[in-house]
């Protein structure tokens, strides 16, 4: 009898490792069927068909650069996301009146470019957010020193592959600038199997300090009540977050906040620290895309309903709102995201959210 027991445990095992091993397949199989539509090139006229650029005109023909205008880009590499586009960043100290955008492959230009007034280009250091810099736990910086951005968005017929683009300035006297080349990657939705499942938060780590969750992270300071010196202590609770990463490249996202801050008008008139409590959570559906050459993992959202409250609001993002962009490093059933975040004139800050998956 036990020899039996032990022929069928053993049997049993066997079938357990050979479907485990057949699901890992399954998921790399897909992966890389996944990751592969990103290396197909993409028809340059028509994607110019497909290129939204607020403000800017299109025109047909070919550009002749004259120099005379300088200008910086700390990259040759981005990638963009389907309906969300991309952000073309660079750094001018130049009287520039406006830039030109063409895309090219490897037989030449496309037949027709775009003209963006200087108008339409966004520049930071000026306390600004582009539209596509929204939050994850915290907000985004408004980016380096001068640096402008051009946001493209794409028509939804795009789909993943790649394609390059050159970047001309121009002024107002007819210099038109050396070309710039940059070659961009439009990321396919999914892209790593190890990512699905639904993930919860644990805590988040920045400058060496650890929240977790539920636990008070508070700002201290002192301030001067009725002649009288008070502490403040101003706090935020993460009360649960939740992420939810879908085979099909699909996401949900859910997450309970509770902050205290002080009631200025109504401290003032006690004399005495009255602080508002408030609660807030939010409820977000997106697509999320996976770099595999970088581990970079990106939530793009396109409906959220926010309740502030008893106040409750709901947003549709037509070409989406960046929500995550950070490293992502999977060990045993952690996961843990990296965010960067520049900062005009200070030093980058970099936080690090925890998860756990059920």
């Amino acid at each position: 009898m036990k020899k039996v027991n032990l022929l069928i445990v053993c049997f049993l095992a066997m079938n357990f490792f050979s479907c485990s091993s057949d699901d890992d397949s399954s998921g790399g199989n897909k992966d890389a069927e996944i990751n592969a539509q990103e290396d197909e090139p993409l028809e340059i006229n028509s994607l110019s068909s497909a290129l939204i650029i607020e403000g800017a005109t299109k025109k047909t023909g070919t550009l002749t650069p004259t120099g005379g205008l300088e200008f910086t880009m700390d990259y040759s590499k981005q990638s963009a996301f389907q309906k969300n586009g991309f952000e073309i960043e660079f750094n001018s100290a130049s009287n520039y009146t406006g830039a030109y955008i063409q895309l090219k492959d490897e037989n030449g230009m496309a037949d027709s470019y775009f003209d963006v007034p200087r108008d339409e280009i966004y520049v930071s250091g000026k306390g600004e957010q582009t539209k596509k810099n929204r939050n994850f736990l915290k907000g985004k910086s408004a980016g380096k020193e001068n640096d402008a951005a051009i946001e493209v968005n794409l028509d939804e017929s795009v789909t993943a592959g790649t394609f390059c683009y050159v970047i001309c300035l121009y002024d107002g006297e007819g210099n038109i600038s050396e070309p710039t080349e940059v070659c961009v990657t439009v990321e396919a939705w999914g892209g790593n199997s190890d990512l699905v499942g639904t993930w919860n938060f644990t805590k988040e780590i920045s400058d060496g300090d650890e929240v977790k969750v539920n636990e008070e992270d508070c700002f201290t300071f002192d301030y001067t009540l009725c002649n009288e010196e008070v502490i403040v202590d101003e706090c935020s609770t993460v009360n649960f977050l939740k992420i939810k990463f879908n085979s099909d490249g699909t996401f949900t996202y859910n997450n309970s906040f509770s902050d205290k801050n002080i009631n200025w008008i109504d401290s003032d008139e006690a004399c005495e620290v009255i602080y508002n409590n408030d609660e807030f959570s939010s409820d977000k559906s997106g697509k999320w895309a996976y770099n595999e050459e970088e581990n970079q993992l990106t939530l793009v959202a396109f409906s959220e309903t926010e309740t502030y409250n008893d106040d409750e609001e709901s947003y549709v993002y037509e070409n989406g709102a960046l929500d995550i962009e950070g490293v992502a490093t999977i060990s045993g059933s952690t996961l843990k995201i990296k965010e960067l975040f520049e900062n005009v004139g200070l030093e980058e800050d970099i936080y690090e959210y925890y998860f756990e998956k059920e």
